[in-house]
């Protein structure tokens, strides 16, 4: 996989995967103070396409980083598509034996 970190701005990736209700509030207080004091947090993962980016990885961050006024975070970016996440999400599912409905999708 080629893969590269670097700083996004938050409006160009695609947030739609994951449902807001889904966002556990400790998480997102946790990440949203290590980053009011700086401290080293993983980038978040994104699909890019060649034209659009998706988040795979990290929504609980994004939120935190949205709170703040944040316009940027930092993701690590690799090629791949919407229909290939939701493939792998598949294959995930399948091998724990989970249906997409016992997850809310």
């Amino acid at each position: 996989m080629n893969a590269h970190v670097r700083r996004l701005q938050i409006e160009r990736i695609r947030l739609g995967s994951q449902p807001q209700e889904n966002l556990i509030e400790e998480r997102v207080i946790a990440y949203r103070d290590r980053m009011l004091y700086r401290a080293k947090i993983d980038p978040v993962l994104v699909y890019y396409d060649g034209e659009k980016y998706f988040l795979k990885d990290g929504f609980q961050r994004v939120e935190a980083a949205l709170r703040l006024g944040r316009k940027t975070i930092l993701a690590e970016v690799v090629p791949g598509t919407r229909a290939g996440m939701a493939s792998e999400w598949k294959r995930f599912l399948a091998a724990f034996k989970v249906t997409p409905h016992d997850t809310g999708g």
